[in-house]
């Protein structure tokens, strides 16, 4: 009798255990896993994520590596084809290949070109690639074919890529004004002056996000924890616009070193944040026109924000890159790629890089990060937005 029960118990608590299990493994199948695409059959040189070789030397290679997504279900990844830290490296003229590939793994198109001139490709509006060489603008298509091509007036001081690609924000020659351009077709939309007040002409960088830029005010240029105020500035054309007006943020009750990393969009600055103290660490925040302001989970205490990769659902989620300062002042130590979401106390993803040539880019519709690293690139799926 007893041995009866004992085993009408077990065949039922096996059931149990069975029936539980089920659904488990259901929910566990459901997340895709990681898509890898090897990049060395592509031609990718060996050696180019530092694999044996000193770091001190990557910081110098011609070009290095490219990554960005043009849609939900395309990216673009390029590549010197020359292996740095070698004599081919030093003597033989660079040429960067890029190639376009699905959500799939499957390649759509590549091309090759000579770097020349410091071209330079970044994404653009309406999902395109831009190739910028000199005063010189080309757009591209996901099949490598030129959609629209402008010129502007003079080569720019510099150019930008803001995380939500609306416009292309540039710094004149003369680096006086920050101006907009969209593209289809390629035209100036609004242009901020930046010796607009003596507040403003004491900030020394700007960072710009889509027409609009934000710099750090220092009260004293050899200092850093005198820099105690973020500056918003607006095109005037856009100051009755919701969120168009200038705003500042700032803090004084004690030395700070406060500076701008990135717009999530119009009205959320990701900015970072370090008390003067012996064991003084970046802190990220994220602050608004009105005051408000949240704060991030912990980066790391070596790490430092460098910049924002890639913005979704309206900046609610978004992701960053690390890096930790390496032996020399352009060597970088190590990098971080993290995915961050508004009023989350940790991280939804974490992964470190290589410290040169590595690249992460959170998809527009927020279910993947991408990471260019170890020759390869790899697709990580994200819990959904909720």
């Amino acid at each position: 009798m007893h041995s009866a029960r004992r085993l009408a118990f077990s065949l039922t608590l096996l059931f149990l255990l069975v029936w539980l299990a089920i659904p488990i493994a259901g929910r566990a199948q459901s997340k895709p896993a990681p898509l890898t695409i090897s990049l060395e059959p592509f031609g990718l040189p060996k050696g180019l994520f530092a694999e044996g070789h000193l770091l001190t030397c990557f910081h110098e290679h011609a070009a290095g590596t490219r990554m960005f997504w043009l849609d939900a279900s395309h990216i673009f990844v390029a590549f010197t084809t020359n292996p740095p830290c070698t004599r081919k490296d030093t003597f033989e003229p660079a040429r960067l290949r890029g190639i376009v590939f699905d959500s799939t793994g499957a390649k759509i198109a590549s091309h090759d070109w000579p770097l020349e001139g410091n071209l330079t490709l970044f994404a653009g509006p309406n999902h395109s690639i831009i190739l910028w060489h000199g005063s010189k603008l080309q757009f591209l298509d996901s099949h490598f074919e030129t959609i629209e091509s402008g010129e502007l007036a003079e080569k720019p001081k510099s150019l930008w890529v803001t995380p939500a690609h609306r416009t292309i924000p540039l710094l004149s020659a003369d680096g006086r004004n920050f101006e907009f351009y969209s593209a289809d077709p390629l035209r100036l939309l609004t242009t901020i002056e930046l010796d607009q007040s003596t507040e403003a002409n004491a900030v020394l960088d700007w960072i710009p996000g889509d027409e609009r830029v934000a710099g750090s005010r220092c009260k004293d240029s050899k200092s850093p924890f005198t820099c105690t105020k973020i500056i918003v500035l607006t095109a005037d054309a856009n100051f009755l616009a919701p969120d168009g007006a200038p705003w500042s943020y700032e803090e004084t009750e004690k030395p700070i070193s406060l500076h701008p990393v990135g717009f999530l969009d119009s009205a959320h600055l990701l900015i970072s944040r370090e008390d003067k103290n012996f064991f003084h660490s970046a802190q990220l925040l994220i602050v608004k026109p009105d005051g408000a302001r949240m704060l991030l989970p912990n980066p790391g205490s070596s790490f430092s924000p460098s910049r924002i990769a890639g913005v979704a659902a309206g900046g609610s989620r978004f992701a960053l890159e690390l890096l930790a300062q390496g032996p020399c002042e352009d060597c970088i130590a190590a990098k971080r790629f993290v995915v961050a979401e508004l009023d989350s106390k940790k991280f939804l993803f974490q992964k470190n890089g290589s410290p040169y040539f590595s690249h992460a880019e959170l998809s527009p519709d927020g279910k993947w990060i991408a990471i260019l690293d170890n020759s390869a690139l790899t697709l990580y799926p994200l819990a959904a937005l909720e």
